[in-house]
């Protein structure tokens, strides 16, 4: 357990004002007149907030605190992923987008459900709710780490860490369901421009606060001499076991990135809610390189944290950037950065809420979006649910912490590669066999079978150890050839 600082009576005050504040201008900006209101905030938000939106929604606490922790152990190599972001989402952009606005779906899996009926669209959907919940389980877990530290030293040992990181959590949800209850898409919009700027702000001022500690100078060549910057690991490694082989890091980072922002209903809303597909693309790709320089930032702190601690990794890949906050930044400092991961954890917890409800009452309900009173009421229920069901899933991991091996950010990573590979298989035969026809039970079944193979493939073998490309490349061959040989050779035949 890392330990504690004496976390101010100004370090409160800093984070009960920021959630004041957060929870007042989620509720400032709600207007849910109906469901396109709702959930689209009826496309009338501006294509740059919805960028910072997207942005602000992917990056999770997870990626706020433990992306500096990869570049202190290791090196940069993780950018690598990032490359194949930029990629992956100018394909989204050209590939997939287009028929997304073709047919103005509020949910994506409608298009499935269109071509192999409401069976399909609803194991489509329920994976991806599964995921969500998954991810976003460890996500609030990750986020819960430093709360509870800070907690710890303003509170003694009057309670137990259990206790305060339950306590976190319960503070992260209710703060950040009030206004996605009430002001649904817009709100969730606006709370996340936010959010964006204060954990970017937090970042840049780490930046600066550890330069000032060691003295700018010089902290690239040290880096450097301690094979901090390699990025390119040309044939170095395994290309079975190193998530990072260059091949790996591109192509992983491509399939990732298509899946979570192509076919992806919480990534993909952000986009649905743009005025024009020009906008929705100039969003998509815009963001992957904003993205790149986020990761750029985040691993540079890395590198200044490893020259901090004496050029040593002796300290955890996960610990130690909630390790500096907890010990070095003084009051109100701490109470800041606190206000930073909360951004980073709310504004990926609200846009679950939302995508989730909304894929309820599109994909598993039958309710007409033109009952504005009904549809409001059913949205705000839902929404309270999916608050508390994610509330939960972090409990999990928190209480299975101790027996994880991999650190945070690749287990997170690999819960969506089980499933991204067989949606991407799924929604690459819809885009490019736009006749192809079929029934529920195919795609369910090539859908679960693809899936099963993923999770078998990333869990037996030394060589799937933290592999976050082969269990997504293995399900989208199965899932595409399944796909082809089950309707494709059919309809030739017709």
């Amino acid at each position: 357990m890392i330990a504690s600082l004496q976390f101010g009576l100004y370090d409160l005050v800093v984070l009960f004002f920021y959630l004041v504040l957060v929870t007042w201008i989620g509720l400032y900006f709600s207007k849910t007149e109906s469901g396109n209101d709702f959930f689209l905030a009826g496309k009338t938000v501006p294509w740059y907030f919805l960028l910072l939106s997207l942005i602000a929604t992917e990056t999770s606490s997870l990626t706020f605190l433990h992306v500096p922790g990869i570049s202190y152990k290791t090196n940069i190599c993780f950018l690598q992923l990032a490359f194949g972001y930029i990629i992956g989402r100018t394909l989204v952009a050209y590939v997939l987008l287009p028929i997304y606005f073709s047919k103005g779906y509020f949910s994506i899996y409608e298009l499935v459900g269109e071509k192999f009926g409401n069976s399909a669209k609803k194991t489509i959907s329920g994976i991806f709710l599964i995921t969500r919940v998954l991810g976003d389980g460890v996500r609030l877990f990750a986020t819960s780490i430093p709360i509870t530290f800070l907690l710890k030293g303003f509170f003694g040992d009057g309670y137990s860490d259990l206790q305060l990181g339950v306590s976190s959590l319960v503070l992260i949800t209710v703060s950040t369901t009030i206004y996605t209850v009430y002001g649904g898409f817009r709100s969730v919009v606006a709370t996340d421009v936010i959010q964006f700027i204060v954990y970017v702000l937090g970042g840049v001022f780490v930046v600066w606060f550890l330069s000032k500690q060691i003295g700018a100078t010089h902290v690239l060549s040290r880096a450097m001499e301690n094979g901090k910057l390699e990025f390119y690991l040309g044939m170095k490694g395994n290309f079975l076991s190193s998530p990072y082989f260059f091949i790996n890091g591109i192509i992983s980072g491509i399939l990732l990135t298509i899946g979570s922002h192509g076919v992806d209903q919480m990534f993909v809303q952000r986009v649905l809610a743009c005025k024009t597909i020009l906008d929705a693309r100039l969003t998509m790709i815009t963001s992957g390189v904003l993205v790149f320089l986020q990761f750029v930032l985040f691993l540079y702190i890395g590198l200044l944290l490893f020259i901090f601690y004496g050029e040593t990794n002796s300290i955890s890949q996960e610990q130690v950037f909630s390790k500096f906050i907890v010990e070095n930044l003084p009051s109100p400092l701490g109470g800041l950065m606190l206000a930073a991961i909360l951004a980073s954890a709310m504004s990926t917890l609200s846009s679950s809420i939302n995508s989730m409800s909304l894929s309820i009452l599109t994909d598993w309900s039958k309710i007409n979006f033109s009952e504005e009173t009904e549809i409001i009421a059913k949205s705000r229920n839902y929404s309270i649910l999916w608050g508390i069901v994610l509330f939960f899933s972090a409990l999990v991991p928190m209480f299975l912490v101790s027996g994880m091996e991999s650190g945070l950010v690749e287990l997170g990573l690999k819960v969506a590669s089980f499933t991204y590979g067989p949606l991407i298989g799924l929604f690459l035969m819809l885009r490019f066999h736009k006749n192809i026809t079929g029934n529920s039970n195919s795609v369910i079944a090539s859908v679960l079978f693809s899936v099963i193979a993923s999770y078998l493939s990333g869990s037996f073998g030394k060589f799937t150890v933290g592999n976050i490309l082969l269990t997504g490349i293995i399900s989208f061959v199965i899932m595409f050839n399944l796909l082809q040989g089950t309707w494709v050779r059919r309809n030739e035949r017709n």
